[in-house]
């Protein structure tokens, strides 16, 4: 009963406006699982998929370096059981979602396992528009977005919607809905050969805001992806390269917690 009077407070006012606007030095901690699966299909080769959903938990701790013109500086510390530690240095929009990541250092990319940034950072869902929204209001989402791994900045499409206002563990909050679908390139050269990876990604991903500081305080994303796939030989190796297809479903949970 104490929860509804409140969340009805909350509400008489139904017009806010959301942004992320963190004071620097502000740190947030957030567990993070995922769980994926992925099915590769290449000329002449079985059909091969992952046994099953393929779950990973991490921690990521949050630390605002600066902020100015909408876009907001953060050294991000992520970690995995049993796996180390990396530290990124990485640009949040006024969605509190990520849009760049502009140095890695740490533990290799190994260590995180199968899962890249894109997986574990859903790809921003465009910030809401910079004016007071109701329960209800939709938007179109066009933004352009660069994430570690992809060969070029790319474009975002897709709408938003505000859900409702709330109150969650004392404090008042925005659920915001978005469907967006993000055309990805990307190319990883290893000692085995180049793999390409072209295609698209569309990520349906709801998020509660914080209306004090526009801070992430729980999100749920699922992320469906179906790209082309270029094997090709390694380095100085003649070779053609095999073609293959790659369909990809993620699963995640971004959950505050201090």
């Amino acid at each position: 009963m104490v929860l509804v009077a409140l969340t009805a407070a909350a509400c008489r006012d139904d017009h806010v406006t959301i942004a992320y606007r963190p004071q620097p030095g502000a740190t947030f901690t957030y567990e993070i699982h995922v769980a994926s699966t992925t099915t590769n299909s290449f000329a002449d080769r079985p059909v091969t998929a992952s046994p099953g959903v393929v779950p990973a938990d991490f921690t990521a701790r949050h630390r605002v370096l600066d902020a100015a013109n909408g876009t907001n500086r953060v050294e991000v510390r992520l970690a995995r059981e049993g796996g180390g530690e990396r530290t990124f240095i990485m640009r949040f929009d006024r969605a509190a979602q990520l849009t760049a990541v502009e140095s890695v250092e740490g533990i290799p990319a190994e260590a995180l396992g199968s899962l890249g940034l894109p997986e574990i950072f859903p790809a921003a869902a465009g910030a809401p528009p910079d004016r007071p929204l109701r329960p209800g209001d939709r938007w179109t989402i066009d933004d352009h977005v660069q994430l570690a791994g992809m060969d070029a900045p790319t474009r975002l499409t897709g709408t938003g919607h505000l859900v409702e206002l709330g109150v969650g563990d004392g404090h008042k909050t925005a659920t915001v809905s978005s469907t967006t679908t993000l055309p990805l390139t990307s190319t990883n050269t290893t000692a085995d050969g180049v793999q390409t990876l072209i295609g698209e990604q569309t990520t349906t991903i709801t998020v509660v805001y914080d209306l004090a500081d526009g801070s992430v305080r729980h999100s749920t994303a699922a992320t469906t992806g179906q790209f082309k796939v270029l094997l090709g030989p390694p380095a100085g190796v003649a070779g053609t390269p095999i073609e293959g297809t790659l369909a990809v479903e993620l699963r995640s949970e971004i959950r505050r917690t201090a």
